[in-house]
């Protein structure tokens, strides 16, 4: 064999080598971001994770009952974002989308959050619950106060409703208790 003639074969294989050697390195090299990271959010007093939530709305101001309790449930992430859903018997079947948010720890176990849900289409009023919604968005207002055991959380929130164009026709306020959903 002539050694002149091998010299651009034995560098290629040899580059080839190194390149394989490399990658199968890179591949069977324990990634450390590939774990994902499990805490105990509870015993970290966080917020984090999903709770079965009881609302009550009333008037602001005087405190009468709007309707009966209703649930709701929520996820809050790390990061500070939240989703949720609800069954408030107020809205019409399918007449209200999810809860999209942001949160903040405020120092103690003392959250806030605000969060904005479409409201699809009208409907007139059904009293005594059903005051009647427009088309627009709802958007939440809430402290939450995470209790000692770090399982159940309270809250007080404002609500307003916006129409289509934007306009404010409604306000109203609610209070809630939660449970952890483990």
């Amino acid at each position: 064999m002539n050694w002149n003639r091998s010299k651009p074969f034995l560098a290629i294989a040899a580059s080839a080598a190194l390149v394989l050697s490399g990658s199968f390195a890179l591949a069977t090299a324990p990634q450390a971001s590939a774990a994902p990271r499990l805490l105990n959010w509870a015993n970290e007093g966080s917020l984090v994770g999903t709770w079965r939530v009881q609302v009550q709305s009333y008037v602001c101001g005087t405190s009468t009952l709007i309707g009966p309790p209703f649930s709701s449930v929520l996820t809050f992430n790390d990061g500070g974002t939240f989703i949720g859903d609800t069954m408030n018997p107020s809205f019409a079947v399918g007449q209200r989308g999810v809860d999209q948010g942001v949160w903040a720890h405020k120092g103690d176990r003392t959250y806030s959050a605000k969060d904005v849900a479409f409201i699809f289409f009208t409907t007139p009023p059904n009293p005594p619950a059903n005051p009647g919604f427009q088309t627009g968005t709802q958007i939440l207002s809430q402290t939450i106060k995470l209790k000692d055991d770090l399982d159940e959380f309270t809250s007080e929130a404002t609500t307003e409703f916006f129409d289509a164009t934007g306009a404010s026709y409604r306000q109203g306020c609610a209070t809630a208790v939660a449970q952890r959903f483990q």
